[in-house]
């Protein structure tokens, strides 16, 4: 017995922990990896209300088959039918719509949330009706739980999405069975089944929540870089692919930049080792604030080396991007090692911008940005060298 109440003790603390878990990852809905793992949640509930639907209509025909064969003089009947009929067509189009938007390849989030708020309307209307001719004609409760039971055990909807139908339908099945006259152990073991069903799918939630808001974490560490908040190389190479189909499809250049800051080792043995750390953490903000549109990509490639893939209309505007990036590093005033270049810490650039293919891999890129970052040191660093050409920023500049 003691093993048995240990046991029970872990899991009720188990679901208090992801009770408090789940409270925890509402409260900050404005996180990024929160709205991520919800776009996820809402994307797989937009298939998993197939089984739902599909198994309430085949609750709902075999109680049409029962009504036509055993009640034919029920005063129910015909409205009994017509219910159905609805629940059938709805259904239908539910499914129809669905199929359509997965064979397109990609669904609207806008939609999904229609669909799914479609499904909630179906639902709670169905339940209302059908329940009602089930409790006035038989006092039995077996439509309310089948319909309860899919509503949790499919999909996966948030308390506040899901209570308001628990509620609707507790208070309609109540009225029902008041004006039944239906024993009181039934309304009591109903509304044990709704509080076990609420309850069911706040932790169904809670558990979906932790687990997958957890995954998103640890991919996210394992793609970017703890000192700078870039890509680290794996993140960029994950996302480049994407980066250069997208590219490869609207036909328009991309630019490959290798950016490196200009005797970081210098600077690092006159300020110490934390404040080199600190400057690469302004750079890679300089960085980020430059190239922050959703097709630009910046990673942490190694040391003090930065990389940058983004979608640029012609070389003369990868130039001036990089140009003013260069401008923005040499004007946050981070005073320079032990080197007559310049008062204040600036960075050399290579890269190349070229329009690409499907099947191109952008190591070659890579490697040909290294090459030009190369020639920009080898012509005395604080410059680009972009498909073979040098800028440089004028003093105004």
């Amino acid at each position: 017995m003691s093993l048995v109440m240990r046991e029970l003790s872990l899991f009720l603390k188990d679901v208090k922990r992801k009770i408090n878990l789940s409270a925890e990852a509402n409260a900050n809905r404005t996180d990024p990896v929160y709205v991520r793992v919800d776009e996820k949640r809402i994307n797989e509930n937009y298939k998993r209300i197939i089984p739902a639907s599909l198994s309430m209509v085949f609750v709902e025909i075999c109680g049409t088959l029962y009504n036509l064969t055993n009640r034919i003089d029920s005063v129910f009947l015909y409205l009994y039918i017509g219910c159905f009929a609805v629940l059938l067509v709805t259904t239908i189009v539910t499914l129809c719509l669905i199929e359509k938007t997965l064979r397109a390849g990609t669904v609207n989030l806008r939609v999904q949330k229609r669909v799914t708020g479609f499904f909630w309307i179906v639902c709670t209307v169905s339940l209302i009706s059908c329940s009602f001719f089930e409790a006035v004609d038989t006092g039995t409760l077996f439509q309310y739980l089948i319909y309860l039971i899919s509503f949790t055990l499919w999909p996966t909807f948030k308390p506040n999405f899901a209570v308001p139908y628990y509620l609707v339908a507790f208070t309609a099945q109540l009225g029902y069975m008041v004006y039944a006259y239906t024993p009181f152990i039934s309304i009591i073991f109903m509304f044990g089944m709704t509080v076990f069903c609420v309850v069911g799918n706040y932790i169904k939630f809670a558990a979906y929540m932790d687990k997958n808001l957890a995954i998103e974490k640890l991919e996210l560490l394992a793609e970017y870089d703890t000192l700078t908040r870039l890509l680290n190389r794996r993140g960029m190479r994950k996302r480049s692919g994407l980066l250069m189909d997208y590219s490869a499809r609207v036909h328009s250049p991309v630019t490959v930049a290798m950016v490196d800051v200009d005797f970081f080792k210098s600077y690092n043995d006159t300020y110490g080792h934390k404040a080199g750390d600190r400057c690469l953490q302004l750079v890679a903000g300089c960085i980020r604030q430059n190239f922050r549109r959703r097709t630009d990509l910046s990673c942490r490639y190694g040391g003090e080396e930065f990389l940058i893939v983004f979608v640029s209309q012609a070389q003369k505007e990868a130039a001036d991007s990089l140009l003013h990036l260069q401008k923005d590093i040499e004007r946050m005033g981070l005073h320079a090692g032990d080197t007559s270049l310049s008062p204040y810490v600036t960075v050399s650039i290579g890269a190349v911008c070229t329009t690409v293919n499907l099947d191109d891999d952008i190591g070659t890129y890579i490697q040909k940005a290294d090459e030009n970052l190369y020639r920009a040191k080898q012509e005395g660093r604080n410059r680009i060298c972009l498909n073979g050409e040098f800028y440089r920023r004028t003093p105004e500049g």
